[in-house]
């Protein structure tokens, strides 16, 4: 029998931090655990709602990267490679054109704009993050096959 259930592969703290290294600033997190809480955020909500949709998780990760705030600079670009690396793993590629620079404003389809501001002060919740890297998202050749 054929399972319906969606294998979705998740990020670790150590590829976060290394990604925040190599295109941020090289630096430890300032809390680790915090950075740690961020990570097992999409693991805990697939694992407890049983969400299937990558895109909810790519926000939720990034939102929790933003808020919990473990590294001493660079939370937000963080946040934003992180969900692009998270959903490139799973078959998707954020077209960061679209995006216009990680904190410079992006019209929407709706004429909202986005800033990782916006998420910082709750202006935006994860879901609508969700549905905007949803929206901005194309999907990987090499998954198509």
């Amino acid at each position: 029998m054929a399972s319906n259930v969606v294998k979705i592969r998740f990020l670790t703290a150590a590829q976060v931090i290394h990604i925040h290294n190599i295109l941020i600033t090289a630096s430890e997190p300032t809390q680790v655990a915090m950075l740690e809480s961020a990570v097992q955020s999409p693991i805990n909500i697939k694992h407890y709602t049983n969400e299937q949709n990558v895109f909810q998780l790519a926000a939720s990760l990034s939102e929790k990267v933003i808020k919990n705030h473990a590294l001493w600079d660079g939370n937000k670009r963080t946040a934003l490679l992180a969900a692009d690396l998270f959903l490139k793993i799973n078959g998707y590629n954020i077209q960061m054109a679209s995006l216009q620079g990680v904190c410079s404003l992006t019209k929407l389809k709706q004429g909202r704009y986005i800033t990782y501001p916006t998420i910082c002060t709750g202006k935006w919740t994860a879901e609508y993050l969700g549905q905007y890297y949803q929206q901005t998202a194309k999907e990987l050749d090499e998954f198509n096959s």
